[in-house]
């Protein structure tokens, strides 16, 4: 097996913010009597703060820095979330482990298999290519590694190394080098291996475990075994729910809509990547906007035909919002989808680019709908009835209807048929008797025609049998 690591060194960060602030910002957390910082962005790193310095001193070198308490629920939130996403690459992905101590904090991990990926996506450079496009996309800073063993290869990413490690051959000389600090162990191992002199990788691996095993326990042995692939690695795999559901927790209270689209954007975004690993779309999903003291504001937001398209989702979500007004402040998010399609396959016309003309036509429509309300945009179908005025009904917008054989008859048709004054009988054509609606109180018996003015214009007329009277019923632009 060949596993992708994907280390996430800004998670406690980027879980509680999507946007790139352009003022220092810092995550911190309470040990004991002590409060340090896990991580910074770079506006921080800018002005010399760093993790794991004390957040007394970060006051007294920047008063203003904005500092936000570590929510582990946000980052595993946020970890799932990337595990469905990430499932459109691999079809075994593993999550990595939560740290509540400050020196492993910015270690979390997933794993992806990729071994039986890579023929599928071209080989590892469009494979990894594509990968940190999307992850870019998605605003998240990460470390890649790739090796043989799950250990091994997030030690490659956490150390930088950028190279594809195939054999565990190869990966044992690439780690021996490798300083012991870095290593997922509790902080107090590494600090003691190197105050005895062990300071590599190689150097540790190569000590008698029995001795390894009595000054440190069992559990460091495991992992080196685990990290040079002498020992099984048995992990439970992610595995994809039968609903969406996910949540973002906002890191403070929001009152604007047009903030909100930050964390929409991504959270949209790890949705097509769920529904890429499903091979599915979506034709409805529903956003809550969650209030601290309040009841959360839904919002249901569909499309005519099914889709998977971020950009798409997007678009329709900011039109519901530029005519909805939240009634408090939002806390946090959450997109659900209860029912899957498939998304409509149009076969591309190389010719006349119909298939491109339908989508935008489509997409039209649903922002149409999104602006004005779905209830305000129709599509119109055919009713096996004889009667012009009930031969029609309205659609949903993407509803496909199954033609009817009516005669040639305008679209055009007055809401109630106007009586004439015939002065003279005009050329008529395209004569049709309609005798319908016996049965419901609704009785007619015409003759229709086409009649054409002196102008040319192009009138439907009826002769009503009963009487003799004639009507005008429609125009043919």
């Amino acid at each position: 097996m060949l596993w992708l690591c994907i280390t996430l060194p800004q998670l406690p960060l980027e879980a509680l913010q999507c946007e790139h602030s352009e003022k220092a910002t810092v995550v911190t957390v309470l040990e004991g009597s002590v409060r340090s910082v896990v991580c910074c962005n770079p506006a921080a790193e800018r002005v010399g703060l760093k993790p794991a310095m004390n957040f007394t001193t970060v006051l007294a070198i920047l008063p203003e820095v904005i500092a936000l308490e570590r929510r582990l629920t946000a980052e595993q939130a946020a970890l799932e979330r990337l595990a469905a996403w990430a499932y459109q690459f691999s079809g075994t992905v593993i999550l990595g482990e939560m740290f509540t101590d400050l020196q492993r904090a910015r270690t979390t991990a997933l794993w992806l298999e990729i071994g039986a990926s890579l023929r599928l996506f071209g080989g590892f450079r469009k494979l990894i290519e594509k990968l940190e496009a999307e992850l870019r996309e998605l605003s998240y800073s990460y470390q890649l590694g790739i090796a043989p063993t799950l250990e091994g290869s997030a030690l490659l990413a956490r150390t930088g190394v950028r190279v594809a490690i195939t054999t565990l051959a190869a990966l044992r000389a690439r780690i021996d080098v490798i300083s012991v600090s870095w290593l997922n162990l509790d902080p107090w191992i590494p600090q003691q291996l190197q105050t005895v002199g062990v300071r590599t990788v190689g150097m540790l691996v190569g000590l008698p475990r029995d001795g390894v095993a009595k000054r440190f326990g069992p559990e460091v042995c495991n992992y080196l075994d685990r990290l040079i692939g002498a020992a099984p690695d048995p992990r439970p795999t992610y595995r994809l729910p039968p609903k969406y559901h996910a949540r973002f927790e906002l890191d403070a209270e929001v009152h604007s809509t047009e903030a909100l689209l930050f964390p929409l954007r991504r959270m949209l975004r790890e949705l097509v990547g769920f529904l890429r690993a499903r091979d599915t779309g979506v034709q409805r999903f529903t956003l809550r906007f969650i209030h601290r003291d309040s009841v959360a504001t839904s919002l249901e937001i569909g499309l005519s035909m099914p889709d998977r398209s971020s950009e798409r989702f997007l678009a329709l979500t900011r039109e519901r919002l530029e005519r909805t007004a939240l009634p408090l402040a939002s806390v946090a998010l959450e997109l659900s989808v209860d029912e899957f399609a498939m998304p409509t396959g149009l076969h591309v016309d190389m010719l006349s680019g119909f298939t491109e003309q339908s989508e935008d036509l489509h997409h039209t429509i649903d922002r149409i709908a999104a602006r004005v309300g779905e209830t305000q945009v129709h599509g119109v179908k055919a009713v096996a009835e004889h009667r012009p005025e009930h031969s029609w009904t309205t659609a949903d917008p993407g509803e496909k209807c199954p033609p009817l054989d009516f005669p040639d008859r305008p679209l055009w048709l007055l809401p109630e048929p106007k009586p004439l004054q015939l002065s003279g009988m005009p050329a008529l054509a395209g004569a049709e008797r309609i005798e319908s609606g016996w049965w419901d109180g609704g009785d007619v018996r015409r003759d229709y025609f086409i009649a054409r003015t002196q102008q040319g214009a192009a009138l439907w007329i009826f002769k009503d049998l009963r009487d003799g009277s004639w009507h005008l019923h429609g125009f043919w632009s």
